[in-house]
């Protein structure tokens, strides 16, 4: 990503970054760093408008902060490449019946350009595992943060 962190411009007493976007998955400005630091790490970063079309929708905000993090979103769209991956394509790929779409679209986009991935999906993480993918789970890396 860019050197400037996307968080500064962020009331972070509204909340933000303790505001659940999944049920039981909430979000901390930790997190948030930690991706950041991850994602400096390589140099091509690739999404899918299907990834992208869930971040939207899980951001359930209202007024400034919806703002804020549609304009967010934004300024890191343009940074990402998006292959186009139709629903039809990915709805044939071998992990579509276990996984679904968006994990099926992931996992083409991985083996189409010999891309790692990052994911807090544990269903994701072990079948791209099981492919010899090579994957990053979320989970682990916060783990390895804390010390546990």
């Amino acid at each position: 990503m860019s050197s400037a962190d996307p968080w500064s411009g962020f009331d972070n007493r509204a909340g933000l970054s303790q505001r659940e976007f999944q049920a039981n998955s909430p979000i901390h400005q930790s997190d948030y760093q930690l991706l950041v630091r991850v994602l400096d790490g390589f140099g091509v970063l690739y999404t899918l408008a299907h990834v992208m079309a869930e971040v939207s929708n899980l951001a359930d905000l209202t007024g400034t902060e919806r703002l804020q993090a549609r304009h967010m979103l934004k300024e890191t769209l343009a940074i990402l490449r998006e292959p186009g991956v139709a629903s039809v394509r990915a709805a044939q790929d071998a992990a579509y019946e276990s996984l679904g779409l968006v994990d099926s679209a992931i996992a083409t986009v991985a083996r189409e350009h010999q891309c790692a991935v990052l994911t807090d999906d544990l269903d994701l993480y072990l079948a791209l595992s099981r492919e010899r993918i090579e994957v990053l789970n979320f989970t682990h890396l916060r783990a390895r943060v804390w010390g546990v």
